[in-house]
């Protein structure tokens, strides 16, 4: 079994990389990346410590050409498709349209649907496509199932919508297997040992605990009382190779990938006060008030592919602040 990773320089990436390679069942790993928001010194360095497994290979390439990806396909059974282009403030609704934005859309969907007819026309067997739980809209329901009604309030969201889409469409009419792992909100330091400084690393936890470390205080939109589904990186990563090895068809199916139970910003905020001192600081932010996020199901991926999250986010943000201390005590 041998499998294309693109994407495989950013957070997501690199612990997939690094998970898949010490998988026994996976002949070959091959990673590509154009380095469009991911650290290049960061993970080469990373890399020549995975290059030690002689079946893991990196290119630097975008997966949007094809003269030079197409080569690669050719060598590969299965696609884990993480690569995307992004603003870094990509929930906000005031984004205006422009020539930048234009790209992104190019790239990011109708780059997805290149990619998977050249799937089909070099033989893949499965493409396996990382989305977001973000796209979920209001419901009654205790816990958001895969069929619940989704809205893309901003282009972002649009864009993941579109390569589900996308995916449905390809398995149904081209016999091309494809699953959509729609995982929550991603935290932890994974496999990167040299990822551990997390300033620059996405997602809510990251940004308060780089906050309590570097300003002694941590921000709190709202009062906190919002709550969200929180995935842990290894989590994250076990979903993705279990979707890899899996035997039978998704046919263009979508997997909740996500823990048992969400947790409030203001528990996490109080969790990364009473480790690191720091002073929480309230603001309120009208526009965050249109992110709505749900607590999700994860049956679907349980039966599935057996996934079962073991991340305790309370010991894993524990364990971040400890790895991060130590290190930097080092340098």
């Amino acid at each position: 079994m041998k499998v294309l990773v693109t994407g495989a320089a950013g957070y997501l990436g690199s612990n997939v990389l690094a998970g898949l390679a010490a998988n026994s069942k996976i002949e070959k790993v091959i990673g590509i990346d154009n380095f469009c928001s991911a650290e290049k010194k960061i993970f080469l360095k990373y890399l020549k410590s995975l290059q030690k497994n002689k079946k893991l290979v990196f290119r630097e390439m975008d997966f949007y050409d094809l003269e030079n990806f197409i080569p690669l396909l050719e060598q590969s059974d299965i696609i884990v498709h993480l690569a995307e282009e992004k603003e870094k403030e990509i929930y906000s609704e005031k984004i205006t349209i422009n020539n930048t934005k234009i790209i992104q859309w190019q790239k990011n969907v109708e780059g997805y649907r290149r990619m998977l007819e050249a799937s089909i026309i070099c033989g893949i067997k499965k493409v396996i496509l990382a989305s977001w739980a973000g796209v979920y809209v209001r419901s009654e329901k205790e816990k958001m199932e895969e069929n619940e009604p989704l809205v893309p309030i901003n282009q972002y969201y649009h864009q993941k919508l579109s390569q589900e889409f996308y995916n449905k469409i390809f398995s149904k009419e081209y016999f091309l297997d494809t699953v959509t792992l729609r995982m929550s909100n991603i935290y932890g330091i994974g496999f990167n040992p040299y990822r551990l400084s997390i300033y620059k690393e996405p997602g809510v936890i990251s940004v308060m605990i780089a906050d309590a470390l570097r300003k002694g205080k941590i921000t709190v939109h709202n009062g906190g009382v919002q709550k969200r589904n929180f995935l842990y990186i290894g989590d994250a990563v076990d979903a993705v190779a279990k979707s890899v090895c899996v035997t039978g068809k998704f046919g263009g199916n979508t997997l909740n990938i996500c823990s048992d139970e969400e947790t409030s910003i203001i528990d996490i905020a109080r969790c990364i006060s009473a480790l690191t001192k720091a002073e929480i600081i309230h603001k309120d932010m009208n526009w965050q008030k249109n992110i709505i996020q749900h607590d999700i199901s994860n049956l679907s991926a349980r039966k599935k592919i057996e996934f079962k999250p073991s991340g305790d986010i309370r010991l894993c943000i524990k364990d971040m602040i400890k790895a991060i201390r130590k290190k930097e005590s080092k340098s």
